[in-house]
């Protein structure tokens, strides 16, 4: 008898810090990570308020500029809608530059396509121009190049200083069909 009152003393102090264990895991396995949880959501929360806030205070400033943007623009700036060129028409792109460049008073040197730009299917030709003239002339190329609806961009514009005159260096993206 005295065997079992050993086994059941043992027994009744085990189970209780077994128990306890137990209820100590699941606070920190459960709870703990939990409650970090919910401080960072406050803490986003507090943030996004301030961001609400800040929108809120910013709205009168916003609305008018928005409309401002989306009126049109002063008749100095033209906005062309792109018109891509066909494929057949790529033929004809030296004389288009060449016309191009006698309204604006300058002589075309070069006018090199380049080919490698259509490589993955684009539809866009890179177009690469050297044009020479007086360097106050270049203005109105830029302004031919802004009347030509089939460019979607200038890649690049450099204006050097030669034994012949000025030089322009132009690329140019050309949206093609």
């Amino acid at each position: 008898m005295a065997k079992n009152s050993r086994t059941s003393t043992s027994l009744k102090f085990a189970l209780p810090v077994i128990l306890i264990v137990a209820l100590l895991t699941v606070i920190f396995i459960g709870v703990l990570p939990t409650s970090r949880g919910i401080a960072s959501t406050k803490k986003a929360i507090v943030e996004l308020k301030a961001d609400i806030e800040e929108q809120k205070a910013f709205t009168p400033i916003f609305i008018p500029l928005q409309r401002r943007k989306n009126d049109s623009l002063p008749e100095a700036i033209a906005v062309n809608q792109l018109e891509p060129l066909k494929i057949d028409d790529l033929a004809e792109l030296p004389e288009v530059f060449e016309t191009l460049a006698r309204e604006s008073q300058v002589e075309l040197v070069a006018v090199t396509p380049q080919v490698r730009s259509l490589q993955g299917g684009r539809e866009m030709l890179r177009v690469d121009a050297r044009m020479r003239g007086q360097f106050l002339t270049f203005n109105k190329l830029l302004g031919g190049l802004n009347k030509m609806k089939s460019i979607d961009s200038i890649d690049s514009f450099t204006i050097d200083v030669t034994d012949l005159g000025h030089e322009m260096n132009l690329s140019v993206w050309l949206a093609i069909q």
